[in-house]
């Protein structure tokens, strides 16, 4: 409100309305004020801190590039502590942390968007995936596909045993 007159106030003025919105607790609002101030580092730790990470990376991605892969994966990881695996798979993709994105598509119950993670992966970090994906598979009696992915896994002798116990 303050900024949509065109009238200046003193700098230490806007300071403290800032610090005001910050303390209470109101910090996506204490974000904007900040960005209008121009006090970009401000803005982004405010926003941080009040789980606004869309407005952080939009900002980020504006006046400071380097820091969007980070608040990215911030995101990605802020979302899991919530329960939203599945919001947080395409943050983790962004923030080039695949390894976070496998996990959340499994969590998530995304078993094709895993497997898909997963393609031109080393074998070293994708063999335990697909072992929990091929779990699943035989689980839902999908056998064919539990097999494959038990192959992938490293584990012939879980798909073997697989179908001798069905």
């Amino acid at each position: 409100m303050v900024f949509t007159y065109n009238m200046s106030f003193p700098q230490d003025v806007l300071e403290k309305i800032a610090t005001a919105l910050s303390a209470s607790g109101m910090y996506e609002k204490a974000g904007e004020f900040y960005e209008q101030m121009e006090m970009l580092q401000r803005a982004l730790d405010c926003y941080c801190k009040g789980f606004a990470f869309h407005k952080a990376v939009d900002l980020a991605k504006r006046a400071e590039p380097r820091l969007v892969v980070n608040l990215e994966e911030r995101w990605g990881d802020w979302l899991v502590s919530q329960k939203q695996t599945e919001n947080a798979v395409n943050h983790y993709i962004e923030a080039g942390s695949f390894q976070k994105a496998v996990e959340a598509a499994i969590s998530a119950r995304q078993w094709s968007k895993a497997v898909q993670l997963l393609q031109g992966q080393s074998p070293e970090v994708s063999r335990p995936f697909f072992r929990q994906i091929a779990k699943h598979y035989s689980e839902v009696r999908q056998q064919d596909l539990a097999e494959k992915y038990f192959i992938k896994a490293g584990q012939p002798v879980d798909a073997f045993e697989m179908y001798i116990s069905s």
